[in-house]
């Protein structure tokens, strides 16, 4: 949700534009383009800059901060939660039957853990130093929150439920079990999912959404295994946020849909993304990417700031082809042969930048950046391609690598800085400033994440090291 906002509102403003020209004049309208071009991303960076609404985006921010800190990050969950597996696991023991996969890979014994009646409340104490489970109709995790209104601490401000259904899908968890006993997880197909506040005083439900998992399995197994199935997930989340105080609290509502496929043969993940954003159709994403078979050792990223060298190594030789439609009119189309050489060029690139890198030191980026990227605009209406490219351009006191558009009747290409007067670039640093700490938020919640991943990985090295040297 945070990259897709982070691009409807702060790359995708400095484009936005309705295109169209309803003129049968084909030369006309191609001595138009350009006119309409500015004119339209005038009006659209001024109805965005007048009309930003980030409540959803900054409840989020509050939420996934809560989440990661007193449930990801907290080994009082994990003790809480592993009783009740360990519950199950003894409540179902079978042995193995002959002639079974299972009896295949050396296993003796196996328990099922089924996800679908897998329903506690875990409620975290006052004082934050573990959590209390009961029996409930579906899966429940309440915790404790800052309340925003008053700034001060309570107890159960925030609860997250998952209600599971549909088919289910076998996964071997060989992280609590051994070389003796399998456990298999029955994961649901289905799940719907609500985020709801304690505030003003009841439980009122801020996110709602479903999504849905699509297995296909090779043949090679019974279980699910993620190299080399092919996996779907489908869903929407949505937010409702009616106005409470319009200064500080104003209404807010949006629809996140997204579909995410990976075929792990074909080393190819396919992703689209709409965004709504009050009612109005903001940003779409549709991309397939391809990526090599690299073997990632998460835990060589160990520092905040590693976030992107994670992406570069994960992306590096991967290529990615498709296309951002903003305001349901607006298409570029973007082609990228190296996403790992192309991250790691901007970043190169924007270190330069800082440190007041001269003309001709930009360029060699620009350059080699256009030979990776490659990208064009079209328009409903306009019967136009518009294509696109870097162009080193000097903005304030620095040298960055510009977009620039090749239209139909201009020679050469045109940078954006010059397509726009002084009021529209006042509101294109206007909805930067006001997307500045949201973004902030979002990048804490993802470092905790990746802080989570990589906690995760190495417990689950040393789990197998222990099973390996014969003490588990």
């Amino acid at each position: 949700m945070n990259l897709v906002l982070a691009a409807t509102l702060i790359c995708g403003a400095t484009i936005f534009t309705s295109c169209s020209v309803n003129d049968d004049n084909s030369s006309k309208t191609a001595n138009e383009n350009r006119k309409e071009f500015i004119k339209h991303t005038r009006q659209n960076l001024k109805e965005v800059a007048e009309n930003l609404n980030f409540t959803s985006w900054e409840v989020a921010n509050r939420i996934n901060l809560g989440f990661n800190t007193t449930v990801l990050n907290n080994p009082n969950f994990e003790k809480a939660i592993i009783p009740l597996f360990t519950q199950k696991i003894r409540e179902s023991v079978k042995p193995v039957e002959e002639g079974s996969e299972l009896a295949a890979l050396g296993y003796k014994q196996y328990a099922t853990i089924d996800l679908t009646a897998f329903n506690y409340r875990f409620m975290m104490k006052e004082d934050g130093s573990g959590f209390d489970v009961e029996e409930a109709e579906d899966f429940e995790i309440i915790i404790n929150g800052l309340n925003p209104q008053t700034q001060q601490w309570e107890k159960g401000l925030c609860k997250l439920t998952l209600k599971a259904s549909g088919d289910t899908y076998k996964q071997l968890a060989k992280r609590l079990g051994n070389e003796e006993l399998a456990v298999v997880f029955l994961v649901p197909s289905d799940f719907a999912f609500s985020i709801a506040s304690m505030l003003p005083g009841s439980w009122t439900e801020r996110f709602i959404g479903s999504f849905k998992n699509d297995v296909k399995l090779s043949g090679e197994s019974e279980f699910t295994n993620p190299k080399t199935d092919v996996i779907g997930i489908t869903g929407v989340i949505s937010s409702i946020f009616p106005e409470i105080n319009k200064d500080d609290y104003a209404g807010d509502a949006t629809d996140l849909n997204f579909t995410f496929t990976q075929d792990p043969v074909a080393n190819k993940v396919g992703s689209n993304l709409s965004f709504v954003h009050n009612d109005k159709n903001m940003i779409e994403m549709d991309f397939t990417t391809k990526y090599t078979d690299n073997d990632i050792d998460f835990s060589d990223f160990t520092t905040s700031g590693s976030i992107l060298d994670v992406l570069v190594a994960v992306m590096s030789g991967g290529s990615l082809e498709g296309s951002v439609t903003l305001n349901d009119d607006l298409t570029t189309s973007l082609t990228v042969d190296d996403c790992g050489k192309a991250m790691q060029l901007q970043k190169e690139m924007a270190h330069a930048r800082r440190n007041y890198a001269d003309q001709a030191t930009i360029e060699e980026y620009t350059q080699q950046l256009n030979e990776l990227v490659s990208a064009r605009m079209t328009c409903k209406g306009v019967n136009q391609v518009i294509p696109m490219k870097l162009q080193t351009e000097k903005f304030g006191v620095d040298y960055w690598a510009m977009p620039a558009f090749n239209f139909a009747d201009e020679k050469g290409y045109v940078p954006f800085p010059q397509l726009l007067d002084k009021e529209s670039v006042e509101y294109a640093i206007n909805i930067v400033d006001h997307a500045a700490e949201p973004m902030a938020g979002a990048i804490v919640t993802v470092r905790q994440l990746m802080q989570f991943v990589q906690t995760f990985i190495m417990q689950a090295r040393v789990n197998r090291a222990k099973a390996e040297a014969g003490d588990e």
